[in-house]
C-alpha cells in the first residue's frame, strides 16, 4: 500500500462515503444495481462488477465474510490508487480532492478532459505539461468553481440527462456540488 497523507486519506474516505450503501450499523453494503445504470449488475462502494469486476468481487467477499473493516478500507485505498493519475495536475490538495472524485466517476481519462476543459487547455485527454503550467497558475478557490462547471458541462456531452439517464441528474448535480463543498474545506 502506497503511504498516504492525512488529507489524501480524508479524500478516499469522501468519496466512499458518498459512493456507499450501508447497513444500519453503518457497514458497507453490497448494491444491486438498476439496469439503467450501466455499472454491472453490483457496487460496493461505487466499485462496481462492469468496471472493476476483481475488486468488486474481492469487497463483496470481505463483506460476506463479515470482515466489513477490511472491506471499508480496501475499498477506500483502491479509490485512491485508481485515481491516483491526478497526483501533480495541480499542486493544491482541494484541487486533487475534485479532480480525485472525477477520476473515479469518470476515469483519469475523463478527468483530464474536465480538468483541460477548466483551465482552458486543448482537450485531449491527457494531462502533459502545458495543461499542468496553465493549470498551476490557477488560484485554487477558483480553479474548483471552473471545475465544478466543466465537469457539468462533460456529462451533458457525454450523457446528457435524457431518456433513462434523466432520473439520475438531479443526484448527479447534488454529488458534484457536494464534492465541491468538500473540496472547498481543504483551501
Amino acid at each position: 500500500m502506497k503511504p498516504r497523507t492525512p488529507a489524501q486519506l480524508a479524500i478516499g474516505k469522501f468519496i466512499v462515503d458518498c459512493e456507499a450503501r450501508r447497513d444500519g450499523q453503518g457497514r458497507l453494503l453490497v448494491y444491486p444495481l438498476p439496469k439503467a445504470d450501466g455499472g454491472g449488475t453490483f457496487e460496493v462502494a461505487g466499485i462496481n462488477d462492469r468496471y472493476h469486476p476483481e475488486q468488486a468481487r474481492k469487497l463483496a467477499g470481505l463483506i460476506d465474510a463479515g470482515d466489513h473493516l477490511a472491506a471499508e478500507l480496501l475499498a477506500r485505498e483502491y479509490i485512491l490508487a485508481y485515481t491516483d493519475a491526478v497526483l501533480g495536475w495541480h499542486p493544491h490538495i482541494a484541487v486533487e480532492a475534485y479532480l480525485r472524485d472525477c477520476a473515479f466517476n469518470r476515469g483519469p481519462g475523463g478527468a483530464a478532459k474536465i480538468y483541460q476543459r477548466a483551465v482552458g487547455a486543448k482537450i485531449d485527454g491527457k494531462v502533459g505539461p502545458v495543461t499542468k503550467a496553465t493549470g498551476s497558475v490557477l488560484i485554487a478557490s477558483e480553479l474548483l468553481l471552473c471545475l465544478r462547471r466543466a465537469r457539468e458541462a462533460y456529462e451533458q456531452q457525454i450523457a446528457p440527462p435524457v431518456g433513462a439517464r434523466a432520473k439520475f441528474w438531479k443526484g448527479l448535480q447534488a454529488r458534484w456540488d457536494k464534492t465541491l463543498k468538500f473540496s472547498q474545506s481543504l483551501l
